[in-house]
Order: structure tokens, then sequence, then C-alpha cells
């Protein structure tokens, strides 16, 4: 059975010359920085759910309506 190769992770959301060029320190930093960027949008889309929820429930249906 061939052994299989293993191939290094696709990294298309990043600029070529950062990936093959920076720094550990500046990798960890842009790291940390787009992680907290996550949170916060996913902070926000919650937020968004709990209203979306929240006007599903209090506003009146067609059906109601008629």
């Amino acid at each position: 059975m061939p052994q299989q190769v293993q191939r290094a992770p696709r990294l298309e959301h990043l600029r070529p010359d950062f990936a093959a060029h920076a720094s550990l320190e500046a990798i960890r930093a842009q790291y940390e920085r787009a992680q907290a960027q996550a949170d916060l949008w996913a902070d926000r889309a919650r937020d968004l759910f709990l209203l979306l929820c929240q006007r599903e429930t209090h506003t009146p249906t067609e059906e109601t309506i008629s």
C-alpha cells in the first residue's frame, strides 16, 4: 500500500508573503487579533439571533391579523 504524503494546510486566507516570511510573534499577534474579532462577531451574531427570536414571537403573523 503506498504511503500517503501529508500535505501542508491550505492557507488561502493569508497573504502569501506573510505566510512565507512572518515571525512567530507576528503570526501570534495576528492570530490573537483575528480571534478577538471572531469572538466579537460571534457575540453580535448571538445578539442578533436573540433579537430575531424576540421579534418573531412578538410580531403578529398574517394569520392572526386576518
